[in-house]
Formats: structure tokens, sequence, C-alpha cells
């Protein structure tokens, strides 16, 4: 065969896939718009990302991103169809096909890439650490030997090995664990998200934020492997968002408080 003809047969194939590419990503919108709901795995222990209003009901930066797609996919946010993930379940739901997009403070690592598709970061976060308010811990400098207690799964579990290799780590499987054992004297501090910690601290006169902000990453959406096409529709609302203004009126109404704290604020 000559150049010419595996050329044009390259450009044959590229095509097709490009094709295949957007009728699967058409396909993917097509499903969610015939079940009438969209899935998204969000947090409810991690305010002001996700958490519970006093009646129970999901409250936070993600649920009303969450609710914005369901609004613009339906014209309804009642068709958002919240479900709750912790830092140990979530991939395993979104993998598993119980939810549709995972919004739940997910941050974006090689490893996740490789185990779903990643939109454009919607928000930026870096790690802080929380401990007593008596405490004399000015950072995660001072935590070696000392009882540190991370989310099981998180970036942090990770990172903290890294940053202070002396520190005695203790996984625990949500926020509040976390936070009720270092006021409960079981640890001496708490490594997690910035926004989460400090909202803790504001709360709780008992806790404190120390120390600077570390490795800031970006809070992404997650979609099943092979579901980019769901992923490009998002990024391209997100865009739209920032365009419109609408992004920063849920930015301010969740995180204006901290404003000058944040990464990027």
């Amino acid at each position: 065969m000559s150049g010419r003809g595996v050329a044009g047969s390259g450009v044959v194939v590229a095509v097709l896939l490009a094709v295949l590419t957007a009728a699967h990503a058409e396909s993917s919108l097509d499903d969610l718009r015939a079940r009438g709901v969209l899935r998204v795995g969000v947090k409810t222990d991690a305010p002001p990302f996700g958490s519970r209003d006093v009646h129970g009901r999901p409250v936070g930066f993600e649920i009303d991103l969450a609710r914005y797609l369901a609004r613009v996919l339906f014209d309804d946010e009642r068709r958002a169809r919240l479900v709750p993930v912790t830092t140990a379940t979530r991939f395993a739901e979104l993998q598993a096909g119980r939810v549709d997009l995972l919004i739940a403070t997910v941050t974006a690592t090689d490893e996740r890439r490789r185990l779903a598709e990643l939109s454009e970061p919607y928000f930026v976060s870096a790690s802080l650490v929380l401990v007593p308010a008596a405490s004399a811990v000015d950072g995660v400098g001072a935590l070696a030997a000392r009882r540190v207690t991370v989310i099981r799964g998180s970036v942090q579990e990770r990172d903290v090995a890294r940053w202070q290799p002396r520190a005695l780590l203790t996984a625990v499987g949500s926020v509040a664990e976390g936070a009720r054992a270092v006021k409960g004297g079981q640890a001496d501090a708490f490594v997690y998200d910035d926004v989460t910690l400090l909202t803790l601290a504001q709360h709780d006169p008992a806790l404190r934020v120390t120390g600077g902000p570390l490795a800031p990453r970006g809070y992404v959406a997650a979609a099943r492997k092979g579901d980019a096409g769901l992923i490009r529709w998002l990024d391209g609302w997100l865009a739209r968002m920032r365009r419109d203004g609408s992004y920063v009126e849920i930015w301010r109404r969740h995180f204006r408080a901290f404003e000058g704290r944040l990464v990027g604020s």
C-alpha cells in the first residue's frame, strides 16, 4: 500500500473514532434524559461541600452544582438524585453504576485518571491541620511523634506519610470521626481539606486550624471510564457558569467567610 493510502486510511480511522466518540457522548446524555434523573454521588459529611441541614436535607456547594446540572438537563433541579458517598465508597459506587457522576471532593490524581474520566477542576483545595485550640502545633513540621488522623483513601493519607514520616498515622472513615478524635484527645491533629477544616473550626471554639496551605489540588467531577462525553458536557457547562456569573454566585454563597484563606481566592 502506498504512503498516501496508509495516510488516507489513518484519516478515515480518525474520523470514524471521532464520530463514534461523539455518538457515545450523545448516547450517554440521551440515556440520562430518557431515565429522567441524574444520579450524583455527593458527600454528606464534608461541609460546606456537602452536609445535611437541621431537617436532614442535603446542602452545600457540590449539592448546588449537582442541582444546577439537573436543571440544565431536565429544567428541574429535583431530578438530581443525590446519593450519599464517602471517600472510601465513592469510586466503588461509580464503578458499580449506582451513580452517573461523582461530585464529592474528588482531587485529581494520576491514579484516579486511570480509574475514571475526570472533569476540569471546579475548585482548588489545599490541606490544612486541625488541632485543639490550646495545642502548640503550628503545622506539619511539628507532627513528628504525634498522633495524626487522616481519612482512609484520601490524598492526605499518602501526603502526610511523605511530609512527616515520623507522624503516628491513624486512618478514620469520616470527617466527623477525625474531628472527634482531636476533640476527645485520641489524636493530636487531623489533616484534611482546607475548607472543611476551616468550617469545623468556625463552629467549634475547641478547635483551630494551623499551618499554611499544603499541596493545592483541583476538585474534579468523575464519570465512569469511557464516559468522556458526559465529562465534556459537564466541562462545557462549568465554563458557561464561569462566564455568566452563576459559578461565582454559588461560590460566594458557601465560601465568602473564608475568602483570603483559600488557594486562588
